[in-house]
């Protein structure tokens, strides 16, 4: 494995926290930390095939080291300084991030809560020691085969759970307030990115010069930007344009099937390309905000003398029906929550949700329990029954609050039923239900020497094609009479996490059908099978994955593409995992066998029980696949209609007269298998 292909160098390391008090007078300031967090021994890192040993002679800094929470760039918590004495790695650095991230780390030190850290360092540098051979590396010495990251560069170290090195300890202590830690303004930050800097990788006096600048101010700048290859630069600016490009589409079709919310459309669009958002979470939160048909508004005060809005109104059914706090958190601010609990700490019940919702909107309730007035009230209507205290429109809008509730507890629903599908499909994103054609990805796209005239000659597509179609499957319920008199606000939270939860089960259901019946599919006419040496094992893979390497374009050309995903049903689920974490085998009495895993992190696993179950044509306990990444050469595909795999609630108020609310979830997807040169089915007859 060249040097370039060796992935990032993270070792993980036990973390114990104390919060000391803030001095006498002083507010808290920012918590400082400290941590050995490498102590100069052997790692075992995921990706690479023997232990490391990174060589403290030859390790560099980063311009900035970073502290953060789980390897995720985004999740700041801190800077630190570092000790290398050659033997170990010490860290000491104040949590000054003005971030979730920081807080999280932090307040659960304080409660107690054992904080592990976890090395990063990019190699630049790395010889192998063979087996049989030694190195002197820290003071210690090594026995090969073992990798010896000679050279590399500090990047900083992740707040993590769980560790592998019980020989390194951090601790973390709030300190007295002081003046430093100011939070960058967001147009200076701007100006300093527009350069082509990162600002979390500047020293902190390359950044206060640069401050300096932009407020006008004399100051020198000293950047010096970690210097980048032009293939990374070209990777990195392809990523975002793809990135962008992205946000672009999704928010063009949302155009189309939302007119009248372009405004609100177009401003999250340019919030997620500005704020660097990924796809999927600008698909979630457009959304959410187009589900939504009318934007959150605060409503005059209650009864209670207190305002409510419709966001709170939502928190506070989440909070009482049993939402997820993880949940909670990505979808209400905190001031929501807080309101929320604030004005209703005993929970909010069915029937006083209507009755809020109804006063809000100028009903002048004369009893505290449901009616056909108050709920026709509370959904914004007027009858001849109604008493309305001022006209006006309606400033808390139920249908929009129950909806919403509705369409996150479909979610919760729905997330909790096995999602393995979606690891080896492609989400194709269509705007009908016609029946839409894809060709083949393995056309004549060769390139051709180009003549003395400069002429380019088009590719010509494959002949082969495939088809799929999005269809509408859903299903309706009510909260009825009975509910409101029970005052039962789980008829409002348990019935969309059914839905969603008959979402889940039936997009499993018409994706596993089509996969499993593949015997004209996976056929030896397709040279994508393997039946004599199919069990899983070495054997059974390197089989497997011969045939796979073996595939050919329509041209009679190697394909050129390598398996990325293991699938395997629950039986075999254990057996994948062992191969593909194992170091080194059992090699039994073949002595001339080599005893290490060449297999070990090669494949993604990925394990459904639909794959044995034998209500499915196709279905068995044995047999199992090699795969293409989807990205790459899809084996199947779905596809949802403006990219939407998720059922979607909605509510509406029952007949005139009637006590109750109508709720209805449906999907719109569809499921076909596409390019067969993308995977390798071994049907598991024959033994290791």
């Amino acid at each position: 494995m060249a040097t370039k292909d060796k992935p990032l160098i993270a070792m993980y390391a036990p973390v114990s926290i104390e919060a000391a008090e803030p001095e006498e007078g002083k507010q808290e300031g920012p918590a400082k930390f400290s941590t050995t967090f490498y102590t100069g021994g052997e790692l075992e890192i995921e990706g690479w095939d023997h232990p490391v040993v990174v060589d403290l002679a030859g390790l560099e800094e980063g311009n900035v080291l970073v502290a953060n929470l789980d390897h995720d760039r985004s999740k700041r918590v801190g800077n630190f300084d570092v000790v290398n004495d050659g033997a170990q790695l010490v860290a000491n650095g104040t949590a000054t991030a003005a971030t979730s991230a920081r807080d999280e780390v932090v307040n659960s030190a304080k409660a107690g809560y054992k904080w592990q850290s976890s090395l990063e360092v990019k190699p630049k540098k790395v010889e192998f020691v063979k087996a049989g051979a030694s190195a002197e590396v820290n003071g210690q010495t090594f026995k090969g085969p073992v990798y010896v990251a000679r050279k590399g560069v500090l990047k900083g170290f992740g707040f993590v759970s769980h560790g592998a090195d019980d020989n390194t300890t951090v601790a973390i202590a709030a300190s007295a307030a002081s003046n430093g830690g100011k939070e960058m303004k967001p147009e200076v930050k701007e100006w300093i990115e527009a350069m082509g800097l990162n600002t979390d990788e500047l020293s902190a006096d390359v950044l206060s010069n640069l401050e300096a600048d932009y407020a006008g101010r004399p100051g020198k700048r000293t950047v010096k930007a970690e210097s980048k290859s032009l293939d990374d630069i070209h990777a990195a600016k392809k990523a975002e344009q793809d990135r962008v490009q992205a946000i672009t589409d999704y928010a063009s079709t949302a155009f189309d099937r939302c007119p009248f919310e372009s405004d609100q459309i177009k401003l999250l669009a340019q919030t997620a390309i500005d704020e660097k958002w990924d796809v999927d979470k600008f698909r979630l939160e457009l959304f959410e905000a187009t589900t939504s048909a009318a934007p959150t508004v605060f409503a005059p005060r209650d009864s209670r003398g207190q305002r409510l809005s419709g966001k709170v109104l939502e928190a506070a059914v989440c909070m009482s029906g049993g939402m997820e706090e993880e949940n909670l958190n990505k979808h209400f601010k905190d001031q929501e929550l807080e309101a929320a609990h604030s004005r209703f700490r005993d929970g909010i019940s069915l029937n006083e949700l209507f009755l809020v919702a109804a006063q809000a909107n100028g009903y002048n309730s004369p009893g505290q329990r449901m009616n056909i007035d108050v709920q026709r009230a509370a959904m914004g209507m007027t009858g001849p029954q109604t008493q309305i205290r001022a006209a006006g429109f309606s400033t808390v809008s139920l249908p929009n609050v129950l909806s919403n509730v509705a369409n996150k507890f479909l979610r919760e629903g729905w997330d909790h039923v096995d999602q393995e599908w979606r690891k080896i499909s492609a989400i194709r994103s269509v705007s009908d239900f016609k029946q839409i054609t894809t060709v083949s990805l393995t056309g004549d796209f060769e390139f051709e020497q180009v003549g003395k005239n400069g002429e380019l000659k088009h590719a010509e597509p494959g002949e082969l094609t495939y088809n799929n179609q999005a269809d509408t499957y859903g299903r309706m319920c009510a909260i009825t009479r009975t509910d409101f008199i029970n005052d039962d606000l789980g008829a409002l939270t348990a019935i969309p996490r059914r839905l969603g939860r008959g979402g889940a089960l039936k997009m499993n259901n018409i994706f596993w059908t089509a996969f499993l019946n593949n015997s004209s599919f996976f056929a030896s006419g397709n040279s994508n099978v393997s039946t004599d040496t199919g069990a899983l094992g070495l054997t059974g893979l390197q089989q497997a994955e011969t045939i796979f390497m073996n595939q050919t374009d329509p041209d009679g050309e190697p394909l050129g593409a390598e398996p990325k995903i293991l699938l395997v049903p629950t039986a075999l689920k254990a057996t994948a995992l062992e191969l593909m974490t194992s170091e080194r085998v059992v090699t039994g009495s073949d002595l001339t066998r080599g005893d290490r895993n060449i297999y070990r992190g090669r494949f993604d696993v990925v394990s459904s029980p639909y794959l044995s179950n034998s209500n499915y044509t196709g279905y068995s306990a044995s047999a199992w696949y090699l795969l293409a990444s989807p990205m790459d050469i899809p084996v199947i595909e779905v596809a949802a209609l403006f990219g939407r795999v998720e059922p979607t609630v909605e509510t509406a108020d029952a007949a005139f007269n009637v006590l109750g609310v109508q709720m209805r979830g449906y999907s719109d997807v569809g499921v076909a298998l596409q390019e067969y040169r993308g995977g390798v089915r071994a049907d598991g007859s024959a033994a290791d």
